[in-house]
């Protein structure tokens, strides 16, 4: 699954208008504050657990451009019915209304589509499944809050945890795989965390000299030690990178992050942007380089 969650679409202008809480009904308040599209999917696609709810509900609601490039990318533009269910039901954490005093880092939350949802805070910005939110000013009737989103959130799979989301891309990340069986870090990828995850696909592996990628492949600790290099406590998305100069890996070394325009490295390696997951423990950036320490350094207890 592809993550693309830089979304630089943050300037007031394009902002919801702020209302001041009232009781207007679901489809009265999507239509008044902008959300036109949202509301006709809801009513196209039958909605009514949503649109007739009458406890507390938050909705991040995609903007009328981002329902249009849903409908004009190749890949989305079919959808099924059962398809935009799901994806509408994901907008939706019913009986729960959420203000921004109430959102914490890696809170999860479920929705309306039975799947959930992770909400981070970063410094400068606030992420739902990695794709920034614009929290305020937001839109309000006295059970409903609404925030704007300029993108689609997308869930993982049941299951796909970060070592099964490469296991299931063995194409890419064969090489991956099998170090991270030699060093016995399986069960931590599979069951720990949230953690991030710099993954170095096949080709960062295969430009390491072959003699020096067999003789790790032998020496599980010093594997270990290298591949804990690559992992992060927490979930950093792309929009926390780019606020983000240094984030410490769990071998207790600092991973170092630039931005250059859409450009973002790790110490100095660079992040194939468009590749990035997100899983249900964490999130997966694609690297183009393993990352060598530059001395050992012992792993931090995980």
């Amino acid at each position: 699954m592809k993550l693309l969650i830089i979304s630089l679409a943050l300037c007031a202008c394009n902002m919801a208008v702020p209302i001041e809480p009232s009781t207007q009904p679901l489809l009265e308040l999507l239509s008044s504050s902008g959300f036109s599209e949202l509301k006709e999917a809801l009513v196209k696609h039958n909605m009514t657990n949503i649109i007739n709810a009458t406890e507390p509900m938050t909705i991040f609601a995609p903007s009328n451009e981002a329902f249009k490039n849903l409908k004009q990318n190749p890949w989305t533009k079919n959808m099924t019915h059962g398809m935009m269910e799901k994806l509408l039901g994901r907008l939706v954490v019913l009986r729960r209304k959420l203000l921004p005093a109430d959102v914490r880092n890696e809170m999860i939350v479920d929705t309306a589509s039975n799947e959930k949802l992770r909400l981070n805070v970063y410094p400068k910005v606030r992420t739902v499944n990695g794709i920034m939110v614009v929290m305020e000013p937001n839109v309000q009737s006295q059970q409903v809050i609404i925030y704007r989103v300029n993108r689609f959130p997308m869930s993982p799979p049941p299951g796909r945890d970060i070592f099964e989301m490469l296991n299931r891309r063995k194409e890419r990340f064969s090489t991956l795989v099998r170090a991270i069986e030699v060093a016995n870090l399986k069960e931590t990828l599979k069951t720990g965390g949230p953690f991030t995850l710099f993954a170095p696909n096949n080709d960062a592996f295969k430009a390491l000299p072959e003699a020096k990628l067999a003789k790790l492949m032998e020496s599980p600790a010093e594997l270990k030690s290298i591949l804990l290099g690559h992992v992060i406590n927490g979930t950093y998305f792309l929009g926390a990178l780019l606020d983000s100069p240094e984030l410490p890996a769990l071998t207790g070394g600092l991973n170092k992050i630039a931005v250059n325009g859409m450009n973002i490295t790790v110490n100095e390696t660079k992040v194939l942007t468009r590749e990035g997951m997100i899983t249900e423990n964490g999130a997966i950036h694609v690297i183009d380089r393993v990352l060598l320490p530059s001395n050992t350094t012992a792993p931090l207890p995980v």
